[in-house]
């Protein structure tokens, strides 16, 4: 059988970096859509480079699974309280971009998507940021894909390429290792993870039959 082609966006990031690391030494047809080219990809991976803002349909090649880990990068105080000034952007790029791809892809027949949201997306929730993480899962639901996948990780473990390290992250990376064996229970699904076990579950959930809904917390994370 043949494998199936993958549109991945938000290749650059973390996450998004690991899934096409992985979908590249599975030797899967790769298509890449970002707003500035890759700083490492295979040979054979295709690049799209386009302007989120202007995205139409033709934009976006046919594919059999999509992998979306685009988002905002927020200061730990902002997973609280995002200002004002802040929020529109916020907005524009965790659920605007993320919603316009998955429906735009779907209608030129993309069949499964994965999508990275966040331990306690929810649509009733008075925190902005789970709200609206919450609200973009109940959109992509709607559109239909044969097979929705959202992870929903906690802080992420990983090398961020030529991203600042904001000092407070490896305070809080240290006391995580410290509290770990006592996150049980509800805990469990707040602690630190690595991307890379991210990504990998992402890509086995796509590959193999699951229900038509899924979505994976650190327990089934790290269950790779």
């Amino acid at each position: 059988m043949d494998k199936p082609k993958v549109l991945i966006i938000g290749a650059s990031g973390l996450v998004g970096g690991e899934i096409l690391k992985t979908t590249e030494s599975m030797g899967q047809e790769i298509v890449t859509l970002s707003r500035k080219k890759l700083i490492s990809k295979n040979q054979d991976t295709e690049e799209i480079i386009i302007n989120f803002d202007d995205l139409q349909l033709s934009d976006i090649p046919k594919v059999n699974h999509v992998y979306i880990a685009l988002g905002t990068e927020l200061d730990t105080s902002e997973l609280i309280y995002i200002k004002k000034s802040r929020r529109k952007g916020f907005r524009k790029v965790d659920y605007e971009y993320v919603t316009k791809i998955a429906k735009m892809a779907h209608g030129n027949g993309a069949e499964s998507i994965s999508v990275v949201s966040a331990v306690g997306a929810n649509k009733s929730s008075r925190n902005l940021y789970l709200k609206t993480k919450g609200e973009m899962e109940e959109k992509i639901i709607s559109i239909g894909y044969n097979k929705t996948v959202f992870a929903q990780p906690g802080h992420l473990l990983g090398k961020r390429l030529l991203k600042k390290i904001r000092p407070e992250v490896p305070i809080m990376e240290f006391v995580a290792r410290i509290l770990k064996p006592l996150m049980i229970g509800p805990l469990e699904d707040l602690k630190f993870i690595k991307a890379s076990l991210v990504a990998k579950s992402m890509i086995k959930h796509m590959n193999r039959p699951t229900d038509k809904i899924v979505r994976l917390k650190y327990k089934e994370l790290v269950d790779i």
